[in-house]
């Protein structure tokens, strides 16, 4: 009977490290559950990482990112997931509100170019074709008829230069010459600022965008206006080089994170597959194990002969340790399935590196877009961003709003005189001083040309002024030197506020009245409306 007490105790004490592995093994199932989860929550935002982003995109995604870092249940996320949503979606409008001025633009200038007289009825047919052509969609479609248009351009500017003059008398004809030179010359400026005002707005690198600031360079220091046509030729073709590469880059990264991304759902396939055949396994000897103690348990109980106790325990113990045999055998594959799920945790942290810098690429492009490549301040198209954001603003809160239009005074006189180089100096370091000169929740953008506009949220008719003059006396005191000359800048200022019932557009014209005022009457000054 020592003997029968010996084994019935080792049994129990089988059973205990059987029921307690048994549940570690359910833990572990449990855990790579959860691993489960984590994975495909990631894979499911990942996706969306390519997507243009700004610093409060950035904040919230990385939030979520550590909440599911954290194994925080699904339904706990709903309110941040929404909040991703939201602004994925407001970036998704301000897209389209891109594309629908450029859509605007292009047609408004197939327009005018359609009223310039002299150019043949073949140009016109082909600018009224353009004007009947579908609304591009994507991106590609617009820079298609952008390059469209401008080649349209091309063609009329060769068309006009190729027009045979009128006959007449010999007075006539250099009547008629003088005239056309001093219209080609006018036309050559126009073009000549036009062009490499487009340039600045462009942001490629590489070798496009070295020949780009070569082309510029040209511009500024003055192009015939018989090689206008070729330079807008080789303008366009690097235009579309550049979009061209920009989309071989994007498209390259997106194909190798879908190949990465299949890889990684098919292994996470195989391997959901292989723990649940583990897990059933493991259900199968624990119901075997459970079997086989029960029918020791039985045998203790009911068995009087002591030899054929032992002989039935003896063999009970046999098959037990078989099973226990199996199971250290699907413990190995379940270590072997645990390592490859670290394997694959730190490709996709791999690939989540590579799209967070993938995500700061496409942050800092956007930042250059909105800059003005000359004078480093915002241009037009963030000033339009901006002021709507402070235009709801206003009418949320109505906290007093100012707009001021800052125009540099006579100019053109220093590109007439010390060339254009001297010119882009002087906007530098104008703009430069203005930017330093104001509040840091104060705007300024580069409007066009030498024209800056300003937005002063939170000042008031009675403190609006000192900060207006105060960029106006920082502006005049610069001590600008050309070609050893001294010549003193000065700026004009029209300035207004938004009023109950204002539009952006009605502030903007009240403002560039109250800037032509301000030019009219003696320059140097600032005209309130």
């Amino acid at each position: 009977m020592n003997d029968v007490s010996a084994v019935a105790g080792q049994l129990t004490i089988l059973r205990e490290r059987l029921e307690q592995k048994e549940l570690e093994l359910s833990l572990l199932s449990e855990q790579n559950d959860a691993e489960r989860t984590l994975a495909i929550s990631f894979i499911n935002r990942l996706t969306q990482a390519c997507r243009g982003h700004d610093r409060e995109l950035d904040n919230k995604l990385a939030r979520l990112r550590q909440r599911f870092d954290e194994q925080t249940p699904l339904n706990q996320l709903t309110d941040d997931i929404l909040a991703v949503e939201k602004l994925l979606q407001h970036h998704a409008n301000a897209l389209e509100e891109s594309l629908r001025l450029t859509r605007d633009t292009l047609k408004e200038g197939g327009r005018q170019l359609s009223g310039t007289k002299d150019i043949p009825e073949k140009i016109r047919k082909e600018v009224r074709e353009f004007l009947n052509l579908a609304q591009p969609y994507a991106i590609a479609d617009h820079q298609r008829q952008v390059a469209r248009l401008l080649e349209l351009y091309q063609h009329s500017m060769r068309a006009l230069l190729l027009r045979p003059l009128a006959l007449g008398n010999k007075e006539k004809d250099a009547e008629n010459n003088a005239a056309k030179a001093s219209c080609d010359d006018a036309v050559r400026l126009r073009l000549c600022d036009e062009l490499q005002r487009l340039i600045t707005e462009l942001d490629f690198t590489g070798k496009v965008g070295e020949e780009l600031a070569e082309i510029r360079h040209q511009l500024l220091t003055g192009v015939e206006f018989t090689l206008l046509p070729e330079l807008c030729l080789k303008l366009v073709e690097l235009i579309i080089d550049g979009a061209r590469q920009e989309r071989r880059e994007s498209h390259l990264f997106l194909s190798s994170l879908n190949d990465s991304l299949s890889a990684v759902h098919l292994r996470l396939t195989e391997s959901l597959d292989q723990g649940r055949e583990l897990h059933e396994q493991h259900q199968r000897h624990g119901s075997e194990i459970h079997a086989r103690l029960d029918d020791i348990s039985l045998q203790l109980d009911s068995q009087s002969n002591l030899q054929q106790l032992k002989q039935s325990i003896r063999q009970n113990l046999q098959y037990l340790q078989t099973l226990l045999l199996e199971r250290n055998d699907l413990m190995q594959r379940e270590a072997h399935l645990i390592e490859s799920l670290g394997a694959m945790e730190n490709k996709l942290n791999l690939m989540r590196e590579e799209t967070a810098e993938y995500k700061k690429r496409m942050a800092q492009q956007k930042h250059k877009l909105l800059l003005d490549s000359l004078t480093q301040v915002f241009n037009r198209a963030a000033f339009d961003e901006r002021v709507e954001l402070e235009y709801k603003r206003w009418q949320r809160y109505q906290n007093p709003l100012c707009l001021a239009i800052v125009d540099i005074d006579h100019f053109k006189s220093i590109n007439d005189r010390f060339g254009h180089l001297a010119g882009d100096k002087a906007l530098k370091v104008i703009a430069r001083a203005m930017s330093r000169s104001l509040r840091e929740t104060d705007f300024i953008a580069r409007y066009g040309g030498e024209e800056f506009v300003v937005l002063l949220p939170g000042v008031d008719a009675d403190n609006m002024l000192s900060p207006l003059d105060k960029l106006r006396n920082v502006v005049k005191g610069i001590p600008f030197r050309f070609k050893d000359d001294k010549v003193e800048i000065t700026i004009s200022i029209g300035t207004t506020f938004f009023r109950e019932g204002d539009t952006p557009t009605e502030v903007f014209e009240r403002a560039d009245r109250a800037l032509y005022d301000a030019k009219n009457g003696g320059r140097d000054r600032i005209i309130v409306v």
